[in-house]
């Protein structure tokens, strides 16, 4: 997941750019993708509808009730160009439903299995903040539009909710269940959402708009199973949009006519790039350029190779790029090849001194023995926040051996069910490795088990061996091959 939120974000400026660039040379006879001369920037605001599609459901269930799950959004927007733009979106909203039709044999976690799984529902609300890319697709043919447009919207969100879930009494009542009540939950979640825009006027435009959300936890609806670990549910709103700024035309319903009669590619420097995407449209004819038109730099000294009379050197601006045979710790070794310039060092070890050997099986001891120090409270796969110094002092130390793979195995003492203990030492052992990962440490190096109840070190008889046995390990796998 965390790889798919990387990539997001590095990808965006990029996008951006490309989209922003558009100009009257890359469309069609029609009308041209330039937004100058209209208003950028909108407000918006309105109702939504909360549809559960888990393992609870907000529709067709056991009990045929059907469940509206009604709330409210604003959301801030920048177009840049009449294609292309981004949103900024707030949002709350109620959320409830029912079992599915024939739950009874679903296996759902924390819930006492002599329950009938068909009397259950869920209850809530959430409130969250999410980031969408705007694509007005019609806007792909024509850049003109009079009445509606035709919007898609791919986003990543963050949400908080109260969620808990209920059994119906005989009385037609409904009790809630502890063991399934999550209070100030948060997660993740992807989006995929259509929309259309109908113009009222130069100032108010409403949307319709409905699409699917994958939300990454297993407890938005209260219910946990080994049935799925994503959620998906679906939203739709209707809203009133209010376009801001002093001139007449939004940039949404904008298009200028264009003055080209035909389609045309212009390259002033005849390097393969068309001006418009060319950020250096007058290299010299012959000269070697990137992608985007900007001259080829081989050695990274910032002088084009066109420029730098050594090109495949790193020199000075100063030198024509050539460089300067300095070799500032006198090790025998030029600065330009040195590692170390201002320590004296071997050439072995390219101008840096011999390094330090590490003591890996001291490093592993050390890692295991401040394990132990790892608390959890009874019956929680919460880290105990007195225990993130010792986690600090373990991810230091595992990051002056990158090369060893670890185990971090769960542990837990004996109350409650062997299946629960089970569950439970996997989590404990999973959010280690998760706040590990947060700062810094590669999750491919890192496995975790879960073994409940089964080893304990201390006795189970006294609070004291309880507390000492909910805690993980930290043991050396093997050494990688990567």
């Amino acid at each position: 997941m965390k790889k798919i939120i990387l990539l997001f974000f590095i990808n965006l400026p990029f996008v951006t750019n490309c989209f922003s660039q558009f100009s009257a040379d890359e469309t069609s006879t029609k009308n041209s993708l330039n937004s100058e001369g209209s208003n950028s920037w909108s407000v918006g605001g309105g109702l939504s509808n909360f549809i559960m599609h888990g393992d609870m459901r907000s529709f067709g269930t056991s009990d045929d009730n059907t469940y509206w799950n009604f709330g409210i959004f604003g959301n801030v927007n920048k177009m840049f160009n009449p294609l292309f733009g981004v949103e900024f979106k707030a949002t709350y909203s109620k959320i409830s439903g029912g079992a599915q039709k024939s739950f009874n044999g679903y296996d759902v976690k924390y819930v006492n299995e002599n329950l009938n799984k068909n009397d259950l529902m869920f209850k809530g609300f959430s409130y969250g903040a999410e980031f969408n890319l705007i694509l007005n697709f019609i806007n792909l043919n024509e850049t003109k539009n009079n009445k509606y447009i035709g919007t898609g919207y791919f986003g990543l969100g963050y949400q908080l909710y109260n969620s808990s879930l209920y059994n119906r009494l005989e009385d037609g009542s409904y009790s809630k269940l502890p063991s399934a009540d999550f209070k100030s939950t948060s997660s993740v979640y992807l989006s995929g959402q259509f929309g259309l825009k109908r113009k009222i006027n130069k100032r108010f435009d409403i949307e319709f708009r409905t699409g699917m959300y994958f939300n990454y936890e297993d407890n938005l609806d209260a219910a946990i199973s080994d049935k799925q670990n994503w959620e998906t549910y679906i939203v739709s709103s209707i809203g009133m949009i209010v376009k801001l700024g002093k001139k007449d035309v939004f940039s949404t319903w904008s298009g200028k006519k264009s003055t080209v009669e035909s389609f045309k590619i212009i390259d002033t420097d005849k390097d393969g790039v068309m001006d418009q995407l060319d950020i250096e449209p007058t290299t010299p004819e012959g000269a070697m350029v990137y992608g985007n038109g900007k001259a080829v730099d081989s050695d990274k000294d910032k002088l084009a190779d066109y420029k730098d009379k050594c090109p495949l050197k790193y020199g000075s601006i100063s030198n024509e790029g050539c460089p300067l045979e300095l070799d500032s710790d006198g090790d025998g070794i030029e600065d330009t090849q040195d590692l170390c310039p201002s320590i004296i060092g071997g050439i072995e070890y390219r101008g840096c001194p011999k390094p330090k050997i590490i003591n890996i099986n001291n490093i592993n001891q050390q890692i295991g023995s401040l394990a132990s120090h790892i608390y959890f409270d009874s019956n929680s796969d919460k880290i105990k926040p007195v225990s993130y110094s010792t986690i600090d002092e373990i991810i230091n130390l595992m990051k002056n051996v990158p090369n060893i793979k670890f185990i971090i195995e769960g542990h837990t003492d004996n109350k409650n069910s062997a299946k629960h203990n089970l569950y439970l030492s996997k989590r404990r052992a999973f959010n280690v490795k998760k706040y590990l990962i947060k700062k810094g440490v590669n999750g491919k190096k890192i496995e975790t088990k879960g073994y409940g109840e089964s080893r304990p070190k201390f006795s189970n008889f006294n609070a004291g061996g309880r507390q000492l046995n909910r805690r993980v390990e930290i043991k050396p796998a093997t050494v990688s091959q990567d």
